[in-house]
């Protein structure tokens, strides 16, 4: 049902049905009561979007840009986004990429466009610009996830590439010198700095990296599945692995139960399923980044003007089991 429905059928004009719902003195009382009775007998409602775009003010939302639904961290985000807000009498309005890097800066104008008080942005590409605030119309936007690249912005991340040194240093202690890491797209921001943190736990105890048990650029389950099992059919397989996503830490616990490996083996992020299998892991805290994202951007509108704030977060090593498998030669 639109205005002009209700209009017509109450041999109005499609003006003061408008001044009608928003309570004009101009209509008259029997006007007035005709008008409504139409209206709800026709089951029309105001479009809340509409009203706040003709009266320039913003709606009661956030929105949350994010590449998908599938990934469980992204969810988590999202999940605790909404809770927070929720609190505040703030909804949360979610678009995803569908893991398209490409249209991050037509669903954010597209939330800026809906009029959302801020923008929650989970970036997959380095790109930021669209997010300046000459491109955002002044909207306040948070980092989740990524840093903020050159942009005066609020950031919330995780400490990966600590957690990752801290389990390969683990390794390292237990024996392991050839250790794997599998890791994702090569030159994303997440691939790299795990990266660093793996780098980072070998150089802390003078262990040289081998290139050839370090594999980028895995970006599906079967993918990860294969290189795994590549490198543990080696002559020479590595004693360890650290798989660096949770995707790739699906594929390489595939080929562990398939295969029945007993290589050290730890992941980044974990499931019901790998943890109950005893498979160690780093793990986040997603809804606890979605809850700072949403308090960062409630924040931000409440003082527009206050310095940009950076929350990091721990990664953290949960033991279960499968890192602490020890170097073969230490077990004679």
């Amino acid at each position: 049902m639109t205005v002009t429905d209700v209009a017509r059928a109450a041999g109005v004009s499609t003006a003061t049905v408008t001044r009608t719902i928003q309570g004009s003195a101009l209509v008259t009382p029997a006007t007035r009561e005709r008008v409504l009775e139409v209206a709800q007998r026709l089951g029309y409602s105001p479009n809340p979007t509409a009203q706040d775009l003709r009266r320039d003010q913003r709606t009661a939302a956030i929105g949350l840009v994010t590449a998908g639904f599938t990934n469980m961290f992204q969810a988590g985000v999202a999940a605790g986004a909404e809770r927070e807000l929720n609190r505040t009498g703030l909804h949360l309005v979610i678009g995803s990429t569908d893991d398209d890097v490409r249209r991050e800066p037509e669903l954010a104008r597209t939330m800026v466009d809906r009029r959302v008080r801020a923008l929650i942005m989970m970036p997959d590409g380095d790109e930021r610009d669209f997010l300046r605030p000459d491109r955002t119309f002044a909207t306040p936007v948070v980092l989740a996830g990524r840093p903020a690249n050159g942009l005066d912005v609020d950031v919330v991340m995780t400490d990966d590439d600590r957690g990752v040194q801290d389990a390969t240093a683990r390794l390292v202690a237990l024996g392991h010198r050839r250790i794997a890491a599998l890791a994702g797209r090569a030159g994303s921001f997440r691939a790299d700095q795990r990266l660093r943190g793996f780098r980072a736990g070998l150089a802390a105890h003078r262990v040289e990296e081998d290139p050839s048990l370090v594999v980028t650029g895995l970006t599906t389950t079967d993918e990860a599945r294969a290189a795994a099992c590549l490198l543990l059919d080696r002559a020479d397989p590595p004693t360890a692995i650290l798989a660096l996503n949770l995707g790739i830490s699906t594929g390489a616990l595939l080929d562990r139960i398939a295969n029945r490996r007993s290589n050290a083996f730890i992941t980044l992020d974990e499931t019901e399923l790998s943890a109950g299998l005893g498979i160690t892991a780093i793990t986040r805290d997603p809804q606890e980044v979605g809850r700072q994202a949403a308090l960062l951007a409630v924040a931000r509108i409440a003082d527009p003007d206050a310095p940009p704030r950076t929350i990091v977060l721990p990664s953290t090593v949960v033991e279960r089991g499968s890192g602490e498998v020890g170097h073969p030669a230490s077990a004679r």
